[in-house]
């Protein structure tokens, strides 16, 4: 057995003892490995040093690292859930980094100290609600319990998190309503719920246009960035999201998620629950559940695929889900919730991928940090310029 098989075998044991899943059988072992062999931290420190980055690497890439991370991960997924720890790990690293970074390691973020790293927060509720005429709401959670006047016997409610559009019961039904539009900043989400009772999730640096009250055919609204749609069925009236010059979702009631910004090279619906169309003028496609459309701006063709919907629709939960996502990705999610701009060194570093769960609220140095303790990456904080850097190995 070589080195790093025996430390292979000490990180599945550490893993599940922090887990609570440890046999009697694996007690016993873990007990005499603590009495006759390194400490946790030095095998850590070992590990992890790049000086041992290439021998590390070639024993990783010979493990099957789905079904080792899948016999660590039954005890800690258990915790999961009432714990803010996270758990990452990277697609090209097996369960003994999995189980090791979680034991001492200092991160190596580098934070500006001139620049406080308080200005970097986790995201929260705001937006800007504008009427037809122009008129502006800021919309945040310190603006709770407001009653907006829109006219044509329309309120908007706001509780701090949800704007609801009410219609009094002395406002004109046959006035036809021009758009209005929530534009939500980058650092930040909100709800809705439209006039037809349609709930709407909208993501950091979206922005969705609609009209305070629908006609009596068509239910239709327009998105920029993201969303996600639980929709009231209504057979006489489809419900449209309408997407750039020419993409549309088509729905009676449902649940999905549509992703959609000018910056992406796809447009991108994941359907939860019941069946949407997605066209583009020239191609459409029906999708079933777990099933997501993908329109290529570059091919402009519309292709489907079976996805896990959690990874699509896990942000409203306060969960970011990554599975094998590249860094630039990764990152450019990220920096749209905490409102900060990355840069590379490299620009070989934006294709490394990862897996992992990120709490949406969690604090974003410590979230630095588990992604640089399962690689050879670093941060430096810079008030809210992030600089992405390569530990380079002797």
């Amino acid at each position: 057995m070589s080195e790093f098989e025996k430390e292979y075998r000490i990180a599945q044991l550490l893993a599940k003892k922090m887990a609570g899943e440890l046999s009697p059988e694996e007690k016993l072992e873990l007990h005499e490995w603590e009495n006759t062999s390194l400490s946790a931290t030095e095998l850590n420190k070992r590990i992890l040093d790049p000086a041992n980055k290439r021998q590390r690497d070639e024993f990783v890439n010979s493990l099957d690292t789905k079904s080792s991370w899948q016999k660590v991960e039954k005890g800690i997924t258990r915790k999961k859930h009432t714990s803010r720890n996270l758990v990452w790990w990277s697609s090209v690293a097996a369960a003994i980094i999995i189980a090791l970074v979680m034991i001492l390691p200092e991160s190596r973020v580098s934070v500006d100290p001139t620049l406080p790293l308080a200005e970097i927060q986790t995201g929260s509720s705001k937006a800007i609600l504008i009427t037809p005429e122009g008129k502006q709401f800021n919309l945040s959670q310190q603006d709770s319990s407001q009653t907006l006047e829109l006219g044509y016997g329309l309120v908007a409610i706001n509780n701090g998190n949800v704007v609801e559009y009410v219609e009094r019961s002395d406002s004109s039904i046959h006035q036809k309503m021009r758009n209005n539009t929530i534009r939500v900043p980058r650092g930040g989400e909100y709800e809705l719920i439209l006039p037809d009772g349609t709930h709407v999730w909208i993501n950091s640096d979206s922005e969705l246009s609609f009209p305070a009250r629908f006609d009596s055919t068509k239910r239709e609204v327009s998105l920029s960035g993201e969303a996600y749609f639980s929709v009231r069925r209504d057979k006489k009236r489809p419900f449209t999201v309408k997407v750039g010059q020419n993409v549309e979702v088509k729905v009676l009631g449902t649940q999905f998620n549509l992703q959609a910004y000018p910056d992406a090279q796809t447009i991108e619906t994941t359907l939860c629950e019941g069946s949407v169309n997605v066209s583009d003028g020239k191609q459409k496609v029906t999708l079933t559940p777990s099933q997501q459309a993908v329109y290529s701006k570059v091919t402009m063709n519309i292709t489907t695929r079976k996805v896990d919907v959690r990874l699509y629709s896990a942000w409203k939960e306060g969960l970011f889900v990554f599975e094998n996502k590249p860094l630039e990705e990764i990152m450019t999610t990220l920096s749209r919730w905490y409102n900060v701009n990355v840069f590379y060194a490299n620009q070989a570093l934006k294709t490394y991928h990862f897996t992992g769960d990120l709490e949406r609220y969690g604090d974003f140095k410590k979230t630095l940090g588990m992604i640089e303790k399962a690689t050879s990456i670093r941060f430096k904080i810079n008030g809210n310029n992030i600089t992405v850097e390569e530990i380079l190995t002797k």
